[in-house]
Parts: C-alpha cells; sequence; structure tokens
C-alpha cells in the first residue's frame, strides 16, 4: 500500500522517482492523469515511455487504449508503439475516437469506424470540421477557435470572438473528462487560464458556485484565491476536488473552514463518498473533513 501512496504522490505531484509493481494498478492511474489533469498529457507521456519497457505495461496501456486514445497516440508518434501493435485493438466497437487518431494509417479507414459507437455529439460537432482532423487530434480544439484560446490561456485572441451570453462547445477530441457546465468562465476554470479568467472577469463574467467547482477541477490554487473561493464552496466542489484527486485543494478548504452546505451532510450523500473514497490513499480524507 505504502508504494502506491508513493506513485500517486509522484503521478500527481511534481516527484519524479517512483518504485511499485502492480502493473495493473499503474496503468489504470497513468491512463486517468490527462483525463484529470487537463494540461498534464505530456507528464502521462514521460510516465509511460518509462514504463512501456515492461511487457505487461505495454499490454495492459493497449487493452486500455479506448480509454485515453490521445495516450496511446501520442506514445504512437515518439515510437513507442507500432501500428501493427494497434491495430487489432482499432477493431472494437468502442474503439471510434481511436480510429481516427490513426486514420493516417489506416488503409480502409471508413469501413473500420463503420458501426462502431459514436460519442456523443460527435455528428454535430465534427460536420464542419472533417478537413480539420489533425488540428483537432493535436490540440483537442481547432487553434482558431474561443474553446483553443481558453484552454491554452491565449487572451490576446479573445477580442476577435463575441463572448457574451455563449457557451464553449466541447470537443470530443479533448482528453480531459468533460465538465457539466460550459460557460466561457467555467471553461476557463477547468483548464486554469489564468490570463483569459481574469480577462473575462473585466469583461462582466462572475464567479459562483459552478464556476469554482470547474476551478477546483483544474487544481489551480492562484484561480481558486482570486475567485475567494471559500464562500462558493459546496459539496460539488469538494466532490470534484476528490474525483480529480487534488489533495491540495481539499487541505485548504478544510483548513479555512470552507462553509459546506449543512443541508447536504457527506454521510447522507453517497455519490460525494465514493469521491471521496478515491482520496483515501493520499491520507485520511474523512478525519481531514471532519466527517
Amino acid at each position: 500500500m505504502k508504494e502506491k501512496i508513493v506513485f500517486e504522490q509522484c503521478l500527481f505531484g511534481n516527484e519524479n522517482e517512483i518504485v511499485v509493481n502492480d502493473i495493473e494498478f499503474i496503468v489504470d492511474r497513468v491512463v486517468m492523469l490527462p483525463k484529470i489533469r487537463p494540461h498534464q498529457l505530456d507528464k502521462a507521456v514521460s510516465f509511460s515511455i518509462e514504463y512501456c519497457r515492461n511487457t505487461d505495461f505495454r499490454r495492459k496501456m493497449l487493452e486500455k487504449s479506448n480509454e485515453c486514445p490521445v495516450l496511446i497516440y501520442q506514445l504512437f508518434k515518439r515510437g513507442v508503439f507500432v501500428y501493427e501493435e494497434i491495430r487489432p485493438f482499432l477493431k472494437n466497437r468502442n474503439s471510434f475516437l481511436l480510429c481516427y487518431y490513426f486514420w493516417k494509417e489506416t488503409d480502409d479507414f471508413g469501413k473500420m469506424i463503420k458501426g462502431k459507437d459514436k460519442p456523443y455529439g460527435f455528428d454535430e460537432f465534427f460536420s464542419d470540421k472533417s478537413g480539420d482532423i489533425g488540428l483537432l487530434i493535436d490540440f483537442g480544439f481547432i487553434p482558431s477557435s474561443i474553446e483553443y484560446c481558453l484552454k491554452y490561456d491565449v487572451v490576446d485572441d479573445l477580442n476577435n470572438f463575441s463572448i457574451m451570453n455563449q457557451n464553449a462547445k466541447w470537443s470530443p477530441f479533448e482528453w480531459s473528462f468533460k465538465p457539466d457546465y460550459l460557460d466561457f468562465l467555467s471553461f476557463s476554470g477547468f483548464f486554469g487560464s489564468i490570463k483569459c479568467f481574469k480577462h473575462l472577469l473585466m469583461k462582466g463574467f462572475e464567479v459562483n458556485e459552478k464556476v469554482l467547482s470547474m476551478v477546483v477541477c483544474s487544481g489551480c490554487s492562484d484561480l481558486f484565491q482570486l475567485c475567494q473561493g471559500q464562500k462558493y464552496v459546496t459539496i460539488e466542489s469538494v466532490c470534484m476536488a476528490a474525483e480529480f484527486c487534488h489533495l491540495h485543494m481539499l487541505i485548504y478548504m478544510s483548513e479555512n473552514k470552507a462553509n459546506i452546505n449543512e443541508k447536504n451532510k457527506f454521510v447522507e450523500n453517497k455519490f460525494i463518498m465514493r469521491h471521496l473514497f478515491i482520496m483515501l490513499l493520499k491520507g485520511d480524507i474523512f478525519v481531514l473533513l471532519n466527517i
């Protein structure tokens, strides 16, 4: 158990030395990293390159290729995997997006994706972007879009867009977990884009409980403090901190006596408890939050 705790501290923190022998555990956590850390794809790739020397790790990574196709694609680009290793997994029914990442390498691409399960809203999103597959694969969003600016904190280009009374459109090629609320302020908060976030505040956007929950997802302490977050903290924010493995956010909220809505007791909310349980490997969260 101790080695798994150390592994998670390294993977989700800044430490580099990792010693753990449970390959399946490692794969599960590495595959999760790009999903719960919007800008941590490179770190997941670096970890994977080191462990891909292990035959079991390589096999299990490929078995989970549909869970995080962008990670497999990046490892392919770096020569860690070859197409012949990946192609058998393109035949799975749930490999629709994985196939798109390898559309150039697949001679029978049209036949390969036929009958597969599409992500919700794929056709609507992709209908006018079919010529931009490469950009979507590399960045998640097209660089000329406001979503790209908000994700990568390109604040200088925001004035080119009408930003009021609109929502961001989530891309099926974005590898992070999809937030529930996609107003522009929440969107920039989710990705920890401080410059864009401040710009939107100056334009009249306001912080509320939903915006703060997306900021918590990013794990960006500077943004959280900018929001004066304590007065907006709810059960949902605590849940997001647990689900996205941001122990430091949980500690901060606890130490600063976050005003959690009393009518939703932790012990009565199974959904919250399930996500807090994820954090047990990182410390006694139940004691920390006085549950």
